[in-house]
Formats: C-alpha cells, sequence, structure tokens
C-alpha cells in the first residue's frame, strides 16, 4: 500500500518510496549491507527535505510504508550511519512525526 501522502511539494512520497526501494533488501531481509542506490536515495531524500514540514510529511510517509512493508526497525535506523548519511528525519516505525 502507498500513502497519496505528499512531501510539500519538493516530493511526493511516492517519490521517497521509490528512492528509497533499493533499501528493501536490507531493512527486510538482513542483506549484510545497504545498496549504493539506497545510499543515493537517502542522501537525495535528505537533501530535499529541508523544511520542518517537509521532513515531517516525510516522516509520515515512511513510517506508514515501514508497517506496510514489515521493515526491522533496528536495520532501519543502521541505514544512515551504514550509508554515511546524517539525515534529518528519523527511520524508525515507532517515532512520533509531530515532535
Amino acid at each position: 500500500m502507498v500513502s497519496n501522502r505528499c512531501v510539500h511539494a519538493v516530493i511526493s512520497c511516492q517519490d521517497a518510496l521509490v528512492a528509497l526501494l533499493p533499501c528493501k533488501p536490507f531493512v527486510t531481509s538482513g542483506s549484510p549491507s545497504p545498496s549504493a542506490p539506497c545510499c543515493e536515495g537517502m542522501s537525495k531524500l535528505n537533501a530535499e527535505a529541508s523544511t520542518t514540514e517537509e521532513r515531517r510529511e516525510l516522516c509520515r510517509c515512511l513510517k506508514d510504508a515501514a508497517h506496510d512493508i514489515g521493515i526491522m526497525p533496528k536495520r532501519a535506523k543502521e541505514l544512515p550511519q551504514k550509508c554515511g548519511v546524517n539525515i534529518s528525519v528519523p527511520i524508525d516505525p515507532n517515532i512520533d512525526c509531530d515532535m
């Protein structure tokens, strides 16, 4: 299921999920490391979600998707470090996106 939320005018939720699709093997099946396209997608999204509202919408999008695809929360939290990306949106299916 894909959320129809929009991340302000910069990037749609669907575009965000497509950018992170290469991360799915790492966060769902325990692939040993995220792929280069996964890390590139994370970096792109981090750069595009530049305002607080954009980050909140992206957070909500990722949170909804995390529940739908069954990610392993610990693996999702490891993505930024493994990719070397200092992200402004936490990757955690249990996060409160309004904080």
